[in-house]
């Protein structure tokens, strides 16, 4: 069930009764529980949080905060309610509850550990750039394959081609890719992207006219010949700094998670039974029951 639906605030509770000192100024008070000016305010730069920016000025507006303080009396009556009833005594509440704050935990922790401390410089976004000019280069392909199931066969297709054998021949009788073997195993223009890696690497790093030695892919093995070549400028930094930037980011943090929970778990003391393992799942309808 969604919170807003109801017109409840999905944020944190309102602060209990009796915080901060008796001089500051009160906005709402629900029994015993009472917010003050600072903490209204608080809580309302929070939800500024979860609003679009050009939102953000609309949540200075009286009318606004008067139905926001409205929200917050909302929330706050029903979890007097929840708490009447011992509601936060009930295992699943508990279990939630405890859970919620370990997800937390582990966000700041992380958030501390690896989203403040890693940083890519625009300097490495360029040099990365000028040192991977195949990864940005929009040239093309044209080349055929021959796909063949074992390293053997393809050796054997290759002997064959130094034979004189025609490669379209070979293909068409060979190739385990029928629909390109029916062309002669000519696939078209081939960019960047378009095969498997290994297949790119392979076919790319190939002149026109060469024919390559067996390349391995999920598919078998590949005997590739590239028959042309088109040249164009590579992508300019320009349109793929942003990209590229968050990559190198995602890349970096990815590696700092890494590195530092291996140190965490050199310096734990850990055991798995897996000999325990798979734990069977509850029988259904063994749950915990909706009472207290």
């Amino acid at each position: 069930m969604g919170w807003r639906r109801w017109g409840i605030l999905a944020g944190t509770a309102v602060v209990a009764a009796c915080v901060g000192g008796s001089d500051e100024q009160v906005v709402l008070r629900v029994n015993g529980t009472r917010v003050t000016v600072a903490e209204f305010r608080q809580r309302l730069d929070q939800e500024r949080e979860r609003v679009p920016p050009h939102l953000h000025a609309l949540m200075e507006s009286a009318d606004v905060q008067k139905r926001y303080a409205q929200d917050l009396v909302r929330r706050e009556i029903l979890l007097q309610e929840a708490t009447r009833r011992e509601l936060d005594r009930r295992p699943a509440v508990t279990d939630r509850v405890r859970q919620a704050k370990e997800q937390v935990m582990l966000q700041t922790l992380l958030k501390e550990e690896i989203e403040e401390k890693v940083r890519v410089p625009e300097a490495d976004v360029q040099t990365y750039y000028d040192g991977h000019a195949e990864e940005f280069s929009r040239d093309r392909l044209r080349a055929g394959h021959i796909l063949v199931r074992t390293e053997e066969e393809a050796q054997q297709v290759l002997e064959r081609l130094k034979g004189k054998e025609a490669f379209e021949a070979l293909a068409r009788r060979l190739s385990l890719d029928k629909a390109s073997g029916a062309k002669g195993g000519e696939l078209g223009i081939v960019e960047r992207g378009a095969t498997v890696p290994e297949f790119e690497k392979a076919a790319y790093a190939l002149k026109v006219g060469e024919v390559s030695g067996p390349v391995k892919t999920q598919f078998g093995y590949h005997i590739i010949r590239v028959t042309g070549r088109e040249t164009r400028p590579a992508t300019p930094f320009a349109e793929v700094r942003e990209d590229l930037s968050r990559r190198l980011l995602e890349e970096r943090q990815r590696a700092a998670f890494e590195a530092f929970v291996d140190g965490l778990r050199e310096r734990a003391t850990v055991e798995v039974r897996e000999d325990l393992l798979p734990v069977p799942a509850a029988p259904a309808g063994g749950g915990e029951g909706a009472g207290g």
